[in-house]
């Protein structure tokens, strides 16, 4: 099978009497762009623009037949889309890079070619590569996932991206297209006792500079993350939604108003999608700490903000807390992630109260984690403290 076409991308190009710049690299035609290293930015300008030039993805999509579609302009769009939308900067160019490699391994493949066993194919490749950086440790916690989630992921995004763009009807019914997804990861069912959850906010409250190399020496430099933690446990909230709150109203932001005490997770200008992001009150607690937090100048802008900025993603810094709680492990199952705090606070509002006896009901806290109940009772349910209590209690009873 010949070697699949990589498509126009950009390309350091070195020269011994001048700093490198950025290449377009097509085939056999190398083009300047006119941009040093430093500025990918605007490299990358110059080549959506050559990209746009010389074909128009959004044009052949919209007046081919859905299996002459090709693979490549399907991604296209959907990197435009994802560009143009109003998620976090980090998220941005995760999602855009797995749809640049994807573009690059389908090369000049059209959706009528993605048959089983090509996406087989690609899966297998996809996690062997994964696996092969694995092993080499050159995975960032929080970013690439572990096979075989990758491939899962990869394609997930495929099909939507393809699904977006197909206008045909074919019968009378809207054409759709179904991807052969690999297994996909066990759930995790990791969450935090209510020990576990102090150790790694003492942990992340405490913790200071030891070298003077990033920083002053003993200054405090995880605090940002024991906010992050608490406003996790409390609302049950995603990654994203937690870094993305604003504490005033912000074009492309969630926002916390801390006059009612409501966390408006979503976006106005974002799409509604499967992943639910409902408007709630916020735990009394936890609104009295973000009063406190804006009071003090802790969160002038944002909820969770570092030195004055805002916090796109709590990646190294949450690495370092789990280590120095004690609890991290190279156990799979047992890992604490940034999801870990959403799985606890679903968990903890499952739990009886051992003094009451009586828990959140399941379609409370789906209405007010953005889960669903089913995920809920495959996931959370079974693995409950005190579920089963008011069996047992029944079970006493019997042959009498």
């Amino acid at each position: 099978m010949p070697r699949p076409s990589k498509g126009p991308r950009l390309a350091l190009q070195r020269s011994s009497d001048r700093h490198p710049t950025w290449v377009i690299r097509d085939g056999q035609r190398t083009l300047g762009t006119g941009c040093d290293e430093r500025d990918r930015g605007g490299a990358e300008r110059k080549l959506a623009a050559y990209i746009l030039k010389k074909h128009n993805p959004q044009k052949a999509i919209s007046q081919s037949d859905p299996n002459s579609i090709k693979i490549a302009d399907a991604l296209a769009v959907e990197i435009m889309r994802i560009a143009a939308s109003s998620m976090p900067a980090h998220r941005k160019r995760e999602l855009i890079t797995v749809c640049q490699n994807m573009g690059n391994w389908f090369g000049d493949r059209t959706v009528g070619d993605l048959d089983g066993e090509l996406q087989q194919e690609y899966a297998a490749q996809r996690n062997a590569s994964v696996m092969k950086k694995v092993g080499e440790k050159r995975i960032v916690v929080g970013t690439d996932l572990p096979a075989p989630s990758a491939a899962y992921r990869d394609l997930k995004i495929l099909a939507a991206a393809i699904n977006r763009h197909i206008k045909h009807k074919v019968g009378g019914v809207q054409a759709k297209f179904r991807p052969v997804l690999p297994a996909p990861s066990k759930a995790r069912e990791r969450w935090l006792t209510r020990d576990e959850a102090a150790r790694l906010i003492w942990a992340a409250w405490r913790a200071r500079q030891k070298s003077n190399g990033f920083g002053r020496r003993g200054q405090l430099t995880a605090r940002h993350v024991a906010r992050y933690i608490l406003v996790g446990i409390y609302t049950g909230s995603r990654n994203g939604d937690i870094c993305n709150a604003a504490v005033m109203p912000t074009i492309g932001r969630g926002y916390v108003d801390l006059d009612s005490g409501i966390f408006k997770r979503k976006p106005d200008n974002k799409e509604a999608t499967s992943k639910k992001q409902p408007t709630v009150p916020l735990p009394p607690r936890l609104l009295a700490h973000m009063r406190r937090w804006k009071r003090l100048g802790i969160s002038e802008h944002s909820v969770i903000e570092w030195q004055g900025r805002p916090v796109s993603v709590v990646k190294e810094a949450w690495a370092t807390t789990v280590k120095a709680a004690g609890l991290d492990t190279d156990v799979k199952e047992r890992k604490i992630l940034r999801h870990t705090l959403r799985h606890t606070a679903i968990t903890w509002y499952l739990t009886p109260d051992r003094r009451t006896g009586r828990a959140v009901d399941i379609e409370t806290v789906s209405l007010y984690c953005g889960v669903s109940v089913a995920t809920i009772r495959k996931t959370y349910r079974h693995v409950m403290p005190g579920t089963f209590d008011t069996l047992l209690g029944a079970a006493q009873t019997f042959g009498r």
